[in-house]
């Protein structure tokens, strides 16, 4: 008998610690049936006699302002249970409040004892659930999609059962402004247009705004520094993680400090560039912590070019994960310009260096001396394409970013005609890959596929175990009849949208090299238009629309 007692006990506390724990989502689902009842209230007739009893005790200038109030106080619990099911602490005390004032409300406007008794009990039951709400609050958090749908849902139904109502009510511009007790469908009419509007202004900016962008900008140039750092002592990092020094992303770093992972928000998308660098066994940790820290502004957390290795920690996550494109990824050990099929590159090498082209390999911190003609050349490349630089998941001529990588370059009597920075990665086989590649007009033909040929060949003499020319995007995403949307359409864009973009021409000048294939994925959770996620990526890359659709110029 004594041994059964605790364990009940133990039982007992572990259902309470669970109620409690759910709790925000229960009263999420109460607070907005509540104030769906109080506007389905507001838009409908008093009961009975009630509202000739109350006439007698109250002014007609008070209930009608109770009636205006009873709607404002139903829409207001609507908004309110986003903020419940998210357990934030300040939602919790602002439905307290609404719902003891709606208690007032519902009786001065019609006697409705029956709904404040409801609201009252509601109060008297969320305020010991107080630690369960254990978030922090955010002012004008803007709402979710789902949200919104729900909210515009319950308003709408409201608005259609008052008009079905008052149906026969022959409706004139003296219900706008009369009281109550002249219309009873004047109080509808007011209320329901105040709720009207409030609402498409909360629709409106929970669609343009971008919740935690203003405080998750750019990083410090300290903070840059220290990623570099990380990056460059890390025992794992993949290439792209260079991208974090660009300055045009914000840095999460681990609690050791020892990893970080940049990323950017646009809209209600929290965009991760790649993968974390730093010890494996921090990656989860951080992963959730992004995960987390974007879910705690009301956004939703994605993941851009990340690899196989990291899809079963995603998983983790609970993501959605699709194929965006592939990349080149050349074996280094295997690499040969042997054979029929590289005599193209062969005849680029011999013709580049008998037009006097010359290769060289500078360390990192070489670009700011030739700062001036690296220049030239990266303006004189940018020129015909009408276009700006790229950011986030590109490099741009910065000598600042530039400096911290190894610099390829091809110099034609003496003078810089091409130019390319290598992102090495830090691993047990690590990879080096090309970023930023600039040449000018009148370069020996075929200087391009020389400057590759020619860093491959220097990377592995420097011990590297492959080498990434980076992605094609789209590729390799199959138009099949069980294909998700996401991959039918992506194919049709890739093999279509050549005048968008050279989509099967930067994949035709990759496979020249002989590379493997490797696909890059994007992950986001379930609820997120993985499509929107990638359109956001395309965005922040070109510079917005304008960079995007090619109109936008260089300052």
């Amino acid at each position: 008998m004594t041994q059964v007692r605790p364990q009940r006990f133990r039982l007992l506390r572990r259902l309470m610690a669970l109620g409690l724990e759910v709790s925000p989502q229960v009263f999420a689902v109460v607070s907005f049936l509540a104030g769906l009842v109080m506007l389905a209230s507001a838009a409908t007739p008093a009961i009975g006699g009630r509202l000739d009893t109350l006439l007698r005790v109250a002014p007609p200038f008070l209930i009608d302002l109770s009636h205006f109030a009873a709607s404002l106080a139903g829409f207001a619990l609507i908004l309110l249970s986003a903020g419940l099911w998210r357990r934030r602490r300040g939602a919790l005390w602002a439905a307290v409040v609404v719902l003891l004032a709606g208690v007032a409300f519902s009786l001065l406007k019609g006697l409705e004892w029956e709904e404040a008794v409801e609201l009252a009990i509601i109060a008297t039951l969320l305020i010991p659930c107080k630690p369960a709400f254990d978030r922090r609050s955010r002012l004008a958090e803007p709402l979710s999609p789902f949200w919104l749908l729900m909210l515009v849902a319950a308003v709408v139904a409201t608005l259609w059962l008052g008009f079905f109502v008052y149906r026969d009510v022959a409706y004139s511009d003296e219900l706008w402004w009369t009281f109550l007790t002249d219309r009873q469908a004047s109080g509808f009419l007011r209320g329901g247009l105040a709720v009207a509007l409030l609402t498409v202004l909360v629709v409106a900016r929970s669609l343009i705004s971008a919740p935690g962008a203003k405080s998750h900008g750019p990083a410090s140039a300290s903070d840059v520094a220290v990623a570099a750092e990380i990056i460059a002592r890390a025992d794992h990092a993949v290439p792209e993680a260079l991208l974090a020094t660009l300055g045009d992303k914000a840095l999460l770093f681990s609690p050791s400090g020892e990893s970080v992972l940049a990323y950017r928000v646009i809209g209600r998308r929290w965009i991760a560039m790649g993968e974390p660098a730093g010890p494996r066994n921090e990656r989860v940790a951080l992963l959730w912590a992004f995960a987390t820290l974007a879910d705690s502004y009301g956004g939703a957390p994605v993941f851009y070019s990340v690899g196989e290795g990291l899809l079963g920690d995603l998983a983790t996550l609970g993501l959605a994960v699709r194929k965006v494109g592939e990349s080149a990824v050349i074996d280094l050990q295997t690499f040969s310009l042997e054979g029929k099929a590289r005599q193209n590159l062969r005849t680029a090498v011999s013709r580049a260096e008998r037009e006097g082209a010359t290769f060289e390999l500078l360390p990192p911190g070489s670009a700011s001396p030739l700062a001036e003609p690296l220049k030239s050349v990266s303006d004189a490349w940018l020129a015909p394409h009408e276009g700006s630089e790229k950011a986030f998941s590109l490099g741009r001529f910065d000598t600042d970013y530039l400096d911290r990588s190894p610099l390829a370059v091809v110099r034609q009597n003496g003078r810089v005609v091409a130019f390319a920075n290598l992102m090495p990665g830090r691993g047990a086989a690590p990879m080096i890959a090309v970023d930023l590649m600039r040449h000018v007009e009148d370069a020996p033909p075929g200087v391009m596929d020389y400057l590759f040929v020619r860093a491959i060949q220097w990377a592995r003499a420097e011990g590297f175990a492959a080498f990434d020319l980076g992605m094609a995007p789209l590729s390799g995403l199959e138009d099949r009849r069980l294909s998700p949307v996401f991959a039918r359409v992506g194919a049709l864009v890739f093999e279509e949208g050549g005048a968008l973009y050279g989509f099967q021409g930067l994949r035709a000048f990759k496979a020249k090299f002989g590379p493997v294939w490797t696909p890059r994925f994007i992950a986001a959770p379930p609820s997120t238009p993985l499509a929107f996620a990638l359109l956001d990526v395309a965005l922040l890359t070109s510079g917005g629309w304008l960079g995007m659709l090619g109109l936008k110029r260089r300052a």
